[in-house]
């Protein structure tokens, strides 16, 4: 699915920007990228970079319109789900701000291959994060992969984060991709961008309730997201 997406585009290299922290001195090299590629609420765009070319979602019904930052709502062309349409499609103001393409389950299933040789438990599962690389190294071996914001932990236990931190250390050390940890102080956002955030988020929260529960009823919007399990 994502072979195709990448046609007609010219990439020698994606900065994937993950949710953990990311340095002021590592953010600029965000936006220098050929695509920028982004997590679920995109919580550091606006300071750690201010590209965004693709938004990639767990699952549709976790990751509403109103859930994200509103910069990334604005600025995304694209929004890929990492998960089929049955299970659910973006809300109706996500639809409407970003085109959406499901992914389904083969990035994950190539993410699982990945990781055997890491021993995760039984029943993880892949993040989005090492789901997108596993497609990207096999569709676009050629094109240099960066990694910012990859911390592998975090609340969810479904994910094998040390199975996955064990992969990625292995392709850092192969030179596969490229992966930026200076540490020092996270970036802040401009006086303008605060700005600009603040009149974003007003922006799309009255859209959420104008799209999402008035123009279409709050149980047709749950019915869309939740797909066949509504």
């Amino acid at each position: 699915m994502t072979r195709s997406l990448l046609d007609g585009r010219t990439l020698k290299t994606i900065a994937i920007v993950g949710n953990g922290p990311v340095s002021a001195v590592d953010a600029p090299e965000i936006d220098k990228a050929d695509m920028v590629l982004r997590f679920n609420s995109a919580p550091s765009l606006g300071a750690a970079g201010q590209r965004v070319d693709v938004l990639m979602l767990n699952r549709a019904r976790v990751y509403m319109s109103k859930r994200i930052n509103p910069l990334a709502l604005h600025r995304s062309p694209e929004v890929w789900v990492n998960d089929i349409q049955d299970n659910g499609q973006v809300d109706w103001l996500f639809a409407r701000e970003c085109r959406p393409t499901y992914l389904g389950f083969g990035p994950k299933d190539k993410a699982r291959q990945h990781l055997k040789k890491f021993d995760p438990f039984d029943t993880s599962q892949p993040t989005s994060g090492a789901s997108i690389i596993a497609e990207f190294l096999e569709i676009a071996p050629d094109v240099k992969i960066h990694l910012f914001g990859f911390t592998h932990q975090g609340k969810q236990h479904t994910h094998d984060w040390s199975a996955e931190k064990e992969w990625v250390q292995q392709l850092v050390e192969e030179g596969r991709i490229v992966r930026h940890l200076t540490p020092g102080p996270k970036p802040a956002r401009s006086f303008a961008g605060k700005l600009e955030y603040g009149f974003r988020w007003l922006e799309k929260r009255t859209k959420h309730y104008l799209y999402n529960k008035i123009l279409h009823s709050s149980a047709s919007t749950k019915q869309r997201i939740f797909g066949q399990d509504a």
